[in-house]
């Protein structure tokens, strides 16, 4: 009889904690999908690529996607 308990507690103990893991999945994927929604992407002046606002490197009024191409363009 405590077998059986123990084996019933196992598994709802076990189902609660998988439970809580794919909800943490789920909200941190939807957190990642609106940070990627929301960020405005701007271009580099050198090779064109566009990136995230919060890694372009600035000079002034110019954008670069990284210092070697700032360094290029402001030669």
């Amino acid at each position: 009889m405590t077998r059986l308990l123990f084996i019933i507690i196992l598994f709802v103990v076990s189902y609660l904690v998988i439970k809580s893991f794919l909800t943490k999945l789920e909200n941190s994927k939807k957190i990642g999908k609106q940070r990627t929604a929301n960020t405005k992407m701007l271009k580099c002046e050198e090779c064109g690529l566009h990136i995230p606002e919060h890694e372009a490197i600035r000079q002034g009024d110019h954008v670069f996607c990284s210092l070697e191409h700032a360094r290029q363009r402001l030669e």
